[in-house]
C-alpha cells in the first residue's frame, strides 16, 4: 500500500532490526524518517540500525538530531521502560547499538 501511514514503516523497520537484517531496516526506516522527521522514534530506531552496520557518522547524526528534539534522552530515560523486552539479549541487542551510536547512558 502506497499510502500506508508513516508507523507501519516504523514497526516494519523495528520487526528487521529485531531479526537483524539492518538492510532492510535501514531502508524502511529511512521512509519513516522521511514520512515524520519530526518524531523521535524514527531517528531513535534508525541511529541503532547504523551503529550495527558500522556507518558510525550516520549513526551519530541521528543521534545528534534525536538530542536536538530532546536534550533529555538517555539510554535509562523514558526510551528504557517504553523499549522494554521480554528477554534479556533483545534488550542487549537494542541498548548496545545504542551505546555504539553515541546515545548517553
Amino acid at each position: 500500500d502506497p499510502f500506508h501511514p508513516p508507523a507501519a514503516s516504523l514497526f516494519l523497520g523495528f520487526a528487521h532490526f529485531m531479526l537483524k537484517d539492518y538492510s532492510q531496516a535501514l531502508a524502511v526506516l529511512g521512509d519513516y524518517v522521511s514520512r515524520a522527521p519530526q518524531l523521535l522514534w524514527g531517528h531513535l530506531w534508525l541511529a541503532a540500525t547504523h551503529a550495527q552496520l558500522g556507518h558510525a557518522e550516520k549513526a551519530q547524526a541521528e543521534i545528534a538530531e534525536l538530542l536536538r528534539m530532546d536534550p533529555g534522552v538517555t539510554i535509562s530515560s523514558p526510551v528504557r521502560t517504553l523499549t522494554a523486552f521480554k528477554h534479556a539479549e533483545d534488550n542487549s541487542h537494542f541498548y548496545d547499538a545504542l551505546r555504539k551510536a553515541g546515545l548517553p547512558e
